[in-house]
């Protein structure tokens, strides 16, 4: 008997045990479910998937998950007093307008096309959050048809917020003077001042100066302004453009002194500056592997060579305006705000975060980063080519010598152009692996400050690769001299200016042709 009744105790136990586990496995919250009868509770029927068993084993329907849920903070007949915030007897009716996205709908009843649960929600003072009525903060707010609530913030950043019905209420609100008006009780995060933003504005305003300083001592050098010039300035600028208004925006967020529009516009800036500046790279290593394909044209016509410029400008600058000018379009389009297409620059804050940064400056910046490593993939196998080349010539004709060593000299030339791209683009590389990891791991702090203090060496790193070297200072001394001397006249600068450009970049052009056709003549 006794074995039978410590069976029969422990099947009890492990019944209750059951039970209290699926009680706590509850599909919502209990103030939003409501006692159901015959799987039904006021003409709704409700599913399995709809209903859970509370600990007094009776079933509860989730509303929200059969209707439209909304929430209003007092039964009805009740409106919200908010010196007592007390609800207390109004004869008034409760009829808030519904709005479809940022449409209107006119003819709606909401309390037929919605379902209200009745209270004020519990924030979680956890997660930083505060009950807030939502006038006079916002600037206006919408209850939707989906039952959410759109809140406009215009002093905050983000500016727009979207709650569920789990952290709004909305009811009729009367104040001390009897004064009455459709309000609402929001869970409001406060968020704490990022102290990110002081470093990594600093670190950007210093990796400023020298990306500037690099671009100033190109365009100072005649013999520098060539394709290869030209086209590093246009990269460096458009970085230039990017940090800076970058770190503006940092500045003025920590100072408090932005809005949401502002906001807006800087993020636009920012996109079109950096995504150029990617465009750019790209630019140059597709220009060193047309130079040694040898398919360029041999002269060095200064018609030619900003003919080519200018199509390289045209990529570089034209492909980034139309995908900001896509991002503008989406923002403000009628898109649902759950459309995954959705920039949402105006809610989530300043510039681009979360899927909108994977998709539309990740996605791009992916694109051209793998098409810049086949172009120095192919560069790489053109160089050891025509070595090889050269050595199968040395060893055949000892006629060429004189010949063989001016084509050896011009690619070198490319050769370390060719290495400097390459080092160019592994700088930036691990600058924005580093920006991607930061973004996926918010909270730490570590990688925020490691990535800041990349930004200060990107400008340095720049600087010390394309002008700290000795052939660009013997350039500047040279031109300090000419300068001082006073020898040179303005008519005579110009024509020496396009003279020296024009034999750079004919060098350029003609030393891949010129060895394809020495090793041409050998075979």
């Amino acid at each position: 008997m006794c074995p039978r009744m410590g069976i029969s105790v422990l099947l009890s136990i492990f019944i209750v045990i059951i039970s209290e586990t699926v009680s706590l496995d509850l599909k919502c919250r209990y103030n939003q479910s409501v006692e159901l009868t015959n799987r039904e509770y006021d003409g709704v029927k409700y599913n399995v998937s709809q209903v859970f068993i509370d600990q007094e084993g009776k079933e509860r329907g989730c509303e929200c998950l059969a209707e439209i849920c909304a929430r209003k903070c007092c039964p009805f007949g009740q409106m919200y007093n908010t010196s007592a915030r007390l609800c207390v007897d109004t004869k008034i009716p409760f009829n808030p307008e519904l709005w479809k996205e940022h449409k209107l709908t006119r003819g709606l009843n909401a309390t037929k096309e919605l379902s209200f649960m009745i209270g004020k929600q519990t924030c979680d003072r956890a997660r930083n959050e505060r009950r807030l009525q939502t006038l006079p903060a916002s600037r206006f707010f919408r209850l939707r048809t989906d039952g959410q609530l759109y809140v406009d913030i215009p002093e905050n950043i983000p500016s727009a917020f979207i709650y569920g019905p789990d952290k709004y209420c909305i009811d009729t609100f009367v104040n001390e003077k009897n004064e009455t008006q459709l309000n609402a009780l929001i869970c409001f995060v406060v968020k704490p001042d990022n102290n990110n933003y002081a470093m990594s504005s600093s670190c950007m305003l210093i990796s400023c100066f020298f990306i500037l300083l690099t671009v100033a001592v190109y365009a100072f050098l005649p013999e520098l302004r060539n394709l290869h010039g030209m086209v590093l300035m246009a990269y460096l600028l458009s970085f230039f453009v990017g940090f800076l208004f970058f770190a503006t925006m940092q500045i003025l967020i920590l100072k408090k002194e932005i809005i949401q529009r502002e906001c807006t516009i800087l993020t636009f800036i920012i996109y079109f500056s950096l995504l150029s500046a990617f465009f750019w790279l790209n630019v140059m290593c597709y220009d060193i592997w047309w130079t040694f394909s040898g398919k360029r044209a041999t002269s060095g016509r200064h018609g030619s060579v900003m003919k080519r410029f200018y199509c390289y400008a045209g990529y570089a600058f034209g492909v980034p305006t139309i995908l900001t000018v896509i991002l503008a379009a989406l923002e403000f389009s009628d898109l649902p705000m759950q459309h995954p297409l959705l920039p949402m620059l105006r809610r989530q804050g300043c510039f681009l975060y979360g899927t909108s940064k994977l998709i539309y400056l990740y996605g791009p910046i992916v694109i051209l980063c793998v098409a810049n490593m086949i172009f120095f993939t192919l560069t790489a196998i053109k160089i050891a080519r025509i070595k090889k080349d050269t050595e199968m010539l040395r060893s055949k004709d000892s006629s060429t010598h004189d010949q063989d060593r001016k084509d050896t000299q011009r690619m070198n030339l490319s050769c370390s152009r060719f290495s400097l791209y390459v080092k160019l683009f592994a700088v930036m590389g691990v600058n924005w692996i580093l920006e991607v990891v930061s973004s996926f791991y918010p909270e730490a702090d570590f990688f925020w400050q490691f990535s800041d203090a990349y930004n200060v060496l990107v400008g340095l790193i720049i600087f010390i690769i394309f002008v700290c070297k000795k052939k660009t200072f013997k350039l500047i001394k040279k031109r300090f001299k000419h300068l001082k001397d006073g020898g040179i006249s303005r008519g005579q600068t110009t024509t020496s200016t396009s003279t020296r450009t024009l034999s750079t970049q004919s060098r350029d052009d003609v030393q891949m042709s010129s060895i394809k056709n020495n090793t041409t003549a050998a075979a």
